[in-house]
């Protein structure tokens, strides 16, 4: 279930001091503030690549929301000349989104705007990883065996409240995307470029590009998307957890037309986003990489996404597509006044298609062994209650395609035309991306500060404090 749960980059420890200097020395405490925040945030991305118990997506997010004024101040003075190199800068990064052979090296970086990059990356996917923790610990609404599905008052407002807060992490993140793509992306480009697209003695990870940032912006909109319509849909949740697949729909359902493009618009999102993530300048080598099982790992290549992120969208392109087309055929279906049978087996048999596509050989085999016509009542409802989403849907678009096939030889009488014959509605989107505001310089010519270091500790900025 989206959104999915990202490893976060790690650096190594930098003084400023050492590589800087400040021909003024006016700056000089306050770049000792700038290590000292940068210090917090390699300590806490280094706890939650250690898996520490104590290391979350918060701790990096406020390590971020404490160095990033800093960052943004350093960069312009190193511009006006304020600020000056001691020697040749190294801002050393592991990319946790860029796929090798082996190990993930730490990357020598020369630039100061790759520094902003990694930090800005690092800064979304906190923000995912965070949107991921809230929405997991919510309520499954699912009982043990033999007893009924149930949701208090209670329990829906603090699932509501969590699904909304979710849904603004995710916008969030996309928008720090964007502005990410814009405004910094160009300047790393120009160090890359300088650099002939080396860094040390391999290339620039995927994550330096624009095209990867762009697509990471759409994955997270699209999450984000899926989070709302899960908002939509949680009124019916124990419906749908419990009640028998198929026809009739509960009298608050939400219109099958709008979930149909609501699902479209998500699907079209991941699929760009794939397109985006593959369109990085650099060409993959032949090398592939191996599974824990030492088998090859066709979707592997060195210097391409890693492949579960890859699987990730593929999964969920799909997925979105198929519920799309499932509430086409659905709304075809209850809405067509018995004129567009046709149409919504059509329909429903492109999304079984689709959501076949996605079955592994072992979960074929577990749906074969599902006796659907034995048992009684309690049993199918117990078995149901433990199906994943994937089962869940199969048997559901099952369940109206025999309902509908009834109608169509018994009353309605019509040919199933092509999928390709038919019109199928563009996707229509809820929201966009939040705007990234970033935050007020703390050093240099930008600083509000003007050189005091106190003066800007409890600047208000887009996005800060909003994720506890």
């Amino acid at each position: 279930m989206p959104p999915y749960l990202y490893p976060l980059p790690t650096t190594s420890l930098l003084t400023f001091s050492s590589i800087l200097h400040d021909p003024s020395g006016t700056y000089t405490t306050t770049l000792s503030y700038a290590t000292a925040a940068r210090t917090k945030l390699h300590l806490a991305l280094k706890a939650v690549s250690t898996n520490d118990v104590n290391s979350s997506a918060l701790s990096v997010l406020d390590a971020i929301h404490e160095y990033l004024p800093y960052l943004r101040g350093i960069i312009p003075s190193l511009d006006s000349d304020i600020l000056l190199y001691k020697t040749d800068p190294l801002f050393q990064w592991r990319s946790s989104l860029t796929a090798y052979t082996l190990t993930t090296p730490l990357l020598p970086f020369p630039s100061i705007h790759a520094e902003h990059l990694f930090v800005m990356l690092t800064y979304a996917l906190a923000l995912v990883n965070h949107a991921h923790h809230v929405l997991n610990s919510l309520p499954t609404f699912e009982p043990p065996p033999g007893q009924k599905a149930s949701m208090t008052s209670e329990e829906e407002k603090r699932t509501a409240a969590g699904l909304a807060k979710g849904v603004d992490l995710l916008s969030q993140a996309a928008g720090v995307m964007e502005w990410t793509a814009g405004e910094v992306v160009p300047l790393v480009e120009m160090s890359r470029v300088a650099a002939g697209g080396r860094i040390g003695k391999g290339r620039w990870p995927v994550e330096c590009g624009s095209e990867t940032m762009r697509g990471l912006a759409m994955i997270f909109l699209a999450d984000a998307h899926i989070t709302a319509i899960r908002k939509l849909l949680l009124p019916i949740l124990p419906h749908t957890l419990f009640a028998p697949p198929g026809p009739p729909l509960p009298p608050n359902h939400p219109s099958p037309s709008l979930l149909a493009k609501l699902y479209l618009h998500v699907a079209s999102l991941y699929s760009s986003a794939r397109q985006m993530c593959k369109a990085h300048s650099d060409p993959p080598t032949n090398r592939k990489l191996f599974s824990k099982s030492s088998e090859v790992d066709t979707e592997a290549a060195e210097g391409e996404l890693i492949p579960p992120v890859k699987r990730y969208l593929r999964k969920e392109s799909l997925l979105a597509s198929a519920l799309g087309y499932k509430w086409l055929g659905v709304d075809c279906g209850e809405n067509g006044k018995g004129e567009k049978v046709g149409e919504a087996l059509a329909l429903l048999i492109e999304a079984k298609g689709r959501l076949e596509e996605m079955e592994d050989g072992k979960m074929r085999e577990r749906m074969k062994g599902l006796s659907m016509g034995k048992g009684s009542e309690r049993k199918k409802e117990e078995r149901r209650g433990r199906k994943g989403r994937l089962e869940r849907e199969l048997e559901d678009v099952g369940a109206y395609s025999k309902a509908y096939n009834g109608i169509n030889d018994t009353v309605a009488f019509q040919s199933i035309p092509p999928i390709s014959s038919l019109n199928i509605p563009p996707g229509r989107p809820i929201f966009a991306a939040k705007k990234f505001t970033p935050p007020p310089a703390k050093v240099g010519a930008d600083s509000e500060s003007n050189g005091d270091i106190t003066a800007t500790h409890d600047t208000e900025y887009a996005g800060k404090g909003s994720y506890f």
